[in-house]
């Protein structure tokens, strides 16, 4: 008889001003092991005429629920959850919202809500926010600026009732920080894991998207996380457990 694959579907959010194309190296990761991946997309991402979300304003809300109907559309009722940067964040939200849905979930390089108005920004430097939505007008035919503007200026709020609300996150979690050359602050994702049930932290010093610059030191603990440790990878090179 046919082996059978009992291992759940993967569900992977990509980043802000990216598109689900940059999981392609996790995908490939993944078909090797028989495991199917489904690359969402967020508001206010692609080409003009295909973009969902303009008429809600960008609130990180709409980005949750719109990801929870991608979910519905497709039919996954159970999965492992991966994002990253601004689709880690909608992640663990959506997490927060229906955690009976994810057997684990994956943060890679996230950018960490203020739970008072006192604590720092997610960003190094204010600069960093800056340059992305000066950035946003170039990438206009990719994703809507009015987006990026929205967003950036949201992940600058205090959100006390996304720190609440780690504590639903019962399941595994696994935090990836990029390191020093990434421009989130790598403090903010240890608050983080303190904060969470079940969870750790691995470094791999490869910026703000590991899973590109170092992809085969990302898919080395991404694939084995996600899959419970049913598959594991090649190497360990340049990762940290911190």
């Amino acid at each position: 008889m046919p082996e059978v694959n009992t291992d759940l579907p993967v569900v992977a959010v990509h980043g802000i001003t990216s598109s689900p194309t940059t999981w392609g190296g996790l995908v490939l990761a993944f078909n090797i092991e028989k495991v199917p991946v489904h690359q969402l997309s967020l508001l206010g991402h692609g080409p003009i005429g295909t973009r969902r979300g303009a008429g809600t304003g960008y609130p990180l809300d709409a980005f949750v629920t719109d990801v929870i109907d991608q979910m519905d559309a497709r039919g996954v009722e159970k999965c492992a959850l991966v994002g990253h940067s601004l689709g880690a964040l909608v992640s663990s939200m959506v997490a927060q919202r229906q955690p009976e849905r994810f057997d684990r979930v994956l943060l890679e390089d996230m950018p960490v809500l203020r739970r008072e108005r006192q604590d720092p920004a997610p960003m190094k430097r204010y600069a960093d926010a800056l340059a992305l939505e000066v950035a946003a007008l170039a990438g206009r035919k990719k994703f809507d600026p009015k987006m990026v503007w929205k967003v950036s200026r949201e992940l600058l709020k205090p959100h006390p009732q996304w720190w609440d609300g780690l504590a639903r996150m019962t399941m595994p979690v696994l935090v990836i920080g990029g390191g020093k050359s990434s421009y989130l602050r790598q403090d903010r994702l240890r608050d983080v894991v303190d904060a969470l049930p079940d969870a750790r932290m691995v470094t791999i010093e490869g910026g703000h998207r590991t899973h590109i610059t170092k992809g085969d030191e990302f898919c080395d603990v991404a694939v084995p996380f996600l899959t419970n440790g049913r598959h594991i990878n090649r190497r360990h090179n340049g990762v940290q457990d911190t």
